[in-house]
């Protein structure tokens, strides 16, 4: 199958599900039935259907599948198990997998936090290394998380002239005269950071101060690649405008959406969450593990 035949399948079976619950101000140990439900880390998703074990779990990334397991009942939640396609093991099309986060036995539990339907993978450690969050349209789910965690806020240009992001719709004012309503650039079916504006085009990097727009155009070599073409410009953040970096206290967030913020913005919510001690939430534990091994990753890379 070619990746846009695989889009679009995927895309249709996450549509037909159900909307997700809006925020709210309670932390629950409510269950739900997995069957039909959908989940993502903000890039990878997996698609959940009941079998005699407990429930198959398969998906991909918006390019191409790959991901395949399951997670088999137990008393406080599920361990992970290796999957399979669903077919008889009889059938030539048989086939098994385990390609997802941590290893075989894991321990996943479903929760809901401020009415948001949550999973939380913890490693052999009990160490909390993903989060996948309920959705019902990954695509949708991805623009939301560049809009809300990428660029969302109030910022001022070089000139002093201001630059506003919405952090609910796909809009900004005051990047450009003609146009406000922002079209997000994929590449090979993955989100790029990128957004059409009217008939110009920018790459988006978030920095401790605020963001940088660098002008772009689409290659002539391969219309999935952009190449630079013209004067970052550079945007500050106006003091107070948000950022969602207080996030991290109010809400489980996933390995995407903490991969927008830069390596500092990291370091200093893992460091404010680590201070609060044993007077940290729950949620504020999660999302500190969850950096923790973010911030891990960033050192190795350095």
């Amino acid at each position: 199958m070619n990746k846009k035949g695989l889009f679009a399948g995927l895309a249709i079976g996450i549509m037909l599900l159900g909307a997700c619950q809006d925020q709210g101000k309670k932390v629950t140990e409510e269950k739900i039935d997995l069957a039909g439900t959908t989940w993502t880390d903000g890039l990878y998703f997996f698609n959940v259907a009941k079998c005699d074990s407990g429930y198959n779990c398969e998906g991909g990334s918006t390019h191409e599948g790959g991901i395949m397991f399951m997670l088999v009942p137990t008393d406080d939640g599920f361990v992970t198990a290796e999957g399979n396609n669903g077919v008889e093991k009889t059938d030539s099309n048989y086939t098994t997998g385990y390609c997802f986060d941590g290893e075989v036995g894991d321990k996943v539990v479903q929760k809901v936090f401020n009415d948001k339907n949550v999973l939380i993978h913890y490693n052999k450690e009990n160490k909390v290394i993903a989060t996948y969050l309920q959705t019902t349209d990954i695509v949708k789910t991805m623009n939301e998380n560049q809009q809300r965690y990428l660029f969302s806020g109030e910022f001022t240009k070089e000139d002093g002239s201001k630059v506003v992001f919405d952090a609910t719709k796909f809009e900004v004012t005051g990047l450009s005269a003609d146009a406000t309503a922002i079209d997000f650039i994929y590449s090979y079916d993955l989100p790029s950071g990128s957004f059409k504006l009217g008939n110009e085009a920018y790459n988006v990097k978030r920095t401790d101060e605020g963001i940088t727009l660098q002008p772009i155009k689409q290659s002539k070599e391969d219309e999935e690649l952009w190449d630079d073409a013209g004067k970052p410009i550079v945007l500050k953040r106006v003091q107070g405008s948000d950022d969602q970096t207080g996030n991290v206290s109010k809400e489980i967030l996933n390995s995407s959406q903490l991969g927008f913020f830069t390596k500092n913005e990291r370091a200093k919510m893992r460091d404010d969450l680590k201070a609060k001690g044993d007077k940290a939430s729950e949620i504020e534990t999660i999302n500190l593990q969850m950096l923790e091994k973010m911030i891990e990753s960033d050192n190795s890379e350095e």
